[in-house]
């Protein structure tokens, strides 16, 4: 009697261990589920601080067989920008990083060119945003966002991918801000969204440029304009 009076608080033990394993189970399933599929997840991707260095540049002009020339090594990578209301037509799109040793996007030498940081979204990714930024002049000559600070909203933005495939985007934002404020990381509307889309439901595309007036003390341009926009086909 005894004997199974044992095997029976044994077998109830077991049980009850069974069922405590069962409901850590589920707990552990439910938290993995809400934490990596269920809760909506920010881009991981952090976002470049605005370059504060000065950087040599080239004012020769880009002749029009040295844009029909012009390659990316991937058919999905942006290969021209046109922005009719400012008469830019088939801009080249120069592949750029980080400036070495910083976290500071890089910038084209060409004060021609506009630049796409490579880490950012491809057009026509439907996702994220594109990440470009460009001169706004040279020493003795206007660049290729000279203008930027003067477009309207609703004005289209066109990015020419290597395939030949165009994407038409809509501006939606423009504002002027100091370099301060734009690598404040609680500034909405700074650096640390540059890689996010103004609507995130809609791929972007996000233009930076400098302005404003020369600060000798950090050798660069003291304010950015940045533009936001949003793709429309």
């Amino acid at each position: 009697m005894k004997i199974k009076n044992s095997r029976k608080k044994t077998k109830k033990i077991f049980s009850l261990i069974l069922v405590f394993c069962w409901f850590c189970l589920i707990g552990y399933t439910g938290i993995y589920i809400y934490n990596n599929l269920l809760q909506p997840k920010k881009n991981q991707q952090q976002a470049p601080g605005v370059s504060t260095l000065a950087r040599q540049v080239d004012e020769t002009e880009i002749t029009e067989d040295k844009k029909n020339s012009y390659q990316v090594p991937n058919p999905l990578f942006p290969r021209f920008l046109s922005i009719p209301s400012l008469k830019i037509s088939n801009a080249r799109i120069i592949q750029l990083g980080l400036i070495k040793n910083t976290n500071q996007l890089d910038s084209p030498i060409s004060i021609h060119d506009a630049g796409w940081y490579v880490k950012s979204a491809l057009p026509g990714s439907s996702k994220g945003a594109l990440l470009m930024d460009g001169h706004n002049g040279g020493p003795t000559k206007g660049g290729i966002f000279e203008n930027l600070g003067n477009l309207s909203k609703g004005s289209d933005i066109i990015v020419e991918r290597g395939d030949g495939q165009k994407i038409t985007y809509e501006v939606k934002d423009v504002r002027e801000m100091s370099v301060d404020e734009i690598n404040d990381e609680n500034n909405k509307f700074g650096m640390s969204t540059m890689l996010d889309s103004f609507e995130p439901s809609k791929e972007g595309l996000n233009i930076i440029t400098c302005v404003g007036d020369w600060d000798y003390s950090k050798n660069t341009f003291n304010k950015r304009v940045m533009l936001r926009a949003i793709r429309k086909s």
